[in-house]
């Protein structure tokens, strides 16, 4: 009777501390990964020709990436709520790719003429 009780506290004991060791800790072993930003606008001009109804806009997009990239960026014309009142899509870097640290450049004249109240001008890049 003693036996059979210390062998069924034994099994107990041992299905106890191998569960734990092979389901392990809740530590996590590996490292999570992060998404940011992989670009950045520079040396952003939105200025108002003396026609008052066309917009220069021109920047650079910095590649923050560690592969190459190229694409184009979208500009978005808000109103004072906010509001995306026109929009427009240019090349960047004449569709040629630029590499990690390096800039391509975009520049475009749009015609606002007909769009009252912009207010914000905001620019964002799309890989292609």
């Amino acid at each position: 009777m003693r036996i059979k009780f210390v062998i069924a506290i034994s099994l107990i004991v041992v299905l106890a501390f191998g569960i734990n060791s092979f389901g392990g800790s809740n530590i996590r072993k590996n490292t999570f990964t992060f998404s940011a930003p992989v670009y950045e606008v520079e040396d952003l001009i939105a200025e108002l020709q003396k026609d008052g109804d066309n917009v220069l806009v021109s920047g650079k997009i910095r590649n923050l990436s560690h592969t190459p990239v190229k694409g184009c960026v979208i500009i978005y014309f808000k109103n004072d709520k906010g509001k995306v009142v026109r929009s427009v899509e240019v090349d960047v870097n004449d569709k040629m790719s630029f590499r990690h640290g390096k800039t391509g450049v975009f520049e475009t004249t749009v015609n606002i003429g007909n769009v009252p109240d912009i207010q914000n001008v905001v620019v964002e890049f799309v890989n292609r």
